[in-house]
């Protein structure tokens, strides 16, 4: 008796035999979502303009952002072309409501190729995402307090006992709540700067992080007087000292930056410092975020020895030499030197260095 082939199962994994094109396998791991950046970006390197807009709106279609960042590295008016949909649309909101950085990333990557209203629409999406992550990650921070002796008073919750003896020793027995030191803390007041590194394409990573990173310095810094300056090829100033700028507006100007290939941090380090010397020396502070590899401009050690609380925030990077840089750097400025191995951790890292100074 011949037993009855069972139906296949769900469980059952399929095994594909034959020859299958990259196409045909791209597609089928757009439909499974399961792939990292770099497989799709190696499996669709040969794909012509056609064949990436046919996969593009594949990956519309399933929601496979990574998919859809691959082809946008690889042929990105194709991948623009079928972003540029009430689809594309929906997907990137959809990710920004989730928390996903896939709309600032895509941004950066397209924002060249895309025209008219869907980059006005991407942008937003792009900035709403942004400050999202950066309210989430600041959380307001935690400010340093600066202790200041008052005449106690009903509501004050904490005295200074030596400072009150040492102040009622040679008074009579009986001593009034008059005589009492009062001890009020206050937030400490901040005054600094963040240099940020925007050199390099990166996907749009380094971007992104910038973007993460001034958001975060504009949430905890609110009330606080700073400066933010970028760098590549040549330094420029998004935000003086003195200068009252929105959050939404330093956002802004980091999505119009266009990133460049060279990095001069001496240019950014001697921009930085005219801000940095508006107020004392030992008062004033600033944060380096590079991976060190400076390769346009003098070398940066000049520039730092001029610092007195330069903190250095390294980034991931290839080359031993930027770690050397980023540590001459933080000794020179008489600063710190705190290290992150991926991107996605150098917000919290900066909330970190934020509460030092």
């Amino acid at each position: 008796m011949i037993a009855e082939e069972a139906p296949p199962s769900d469980d059952v994994p399929i095994v594909l035999s034959g020859t299958i094109s990259d196409e045909k396998l791209f597609e089928s791991e757009i439909r499974v979502n399961g792939r990292d950046f770099q497989y799709y970006l190696r499996l669709g390197r040969n794909f012509d303009y056609e064949t990436t807009k046919n996969m593009a709106e594949i990956a519309i279609e399933f929601g496979n952002v990574t998919a859809l960042q691959a082809l946008a590295q690889l042929q990105p008016i194709a991948t623009s072309q079928a972003i540029s949909t009430q689809d594309g649309v929906h997907l990137l909101a959809k990710s920004a409501r989730d928390g996903n950085v896939a709309a600032p990333l895509l941004f950066f990557q397209l924002r060249n190729q895309i025209r008219g209203q869907y980059r006005n629409t991407f942008r937003q999406l792009a900035r709403a995402t942004i400050l999202h992550s950066a309210l989430r990650i600041s959380g307001r921070g935690l400010r340093p307090e600066k202790i200041k002796h008052v005449p106690f008073q009903p509501g004050l919750d904490e005295f200074d006992l030596d400072a009150t003896l040492e102040e009622t020793l040679l008074k009579p027995a009986y001593v009034n709540y008059t005589d009492i030191i009062g001890i009020d803390r206050v937030a400490r007041k901040k005054v600094g700067t963040i240099i940020l590194d925007t050199s390099g394409s990166m996907a749009g990573t380094k971007l992104l992080t910038a973007a993460i990173a001034a958001a975060v310095a504009a949430y905890h810094l609110r009330h606080d007087k700073y400066a933010l300056i970028a760098f590549n090829t040549v330094a420029s100033t998004i935000k003086t000292m003195d200068q009252y700028a929105t959050i939404d507006q330093i956002v802004d100007t980091i999505l119009d930056t266009e990133p460049a290939g060279y990095t001069n941090i001496s240019d950014a380090l001697r921009l930085a410092f005219n801000q940095y010397q508006r107020a004392h020396r030992h008062e004033s502070w600033a944060i380096l975020i590079t991976d060190g590899i400076a390769n346009r401009g003098g070398p940066p050690e000049p520039e730092a020895r001029k610092y007195h609380n330069l903190h250095v925030l390294q980034t991931p990077g290839t080359h031993p030499q930027g770690e050397e840089t980023c540590q001459q750097i933080a000794r020179l400025g008489r600063g710190r030197h705190l290290k992150v191995n991926t991107y996605t951790e150098v917000p919290r890292a900066l909330i970190r260095l934020l509460r030092y100074t």
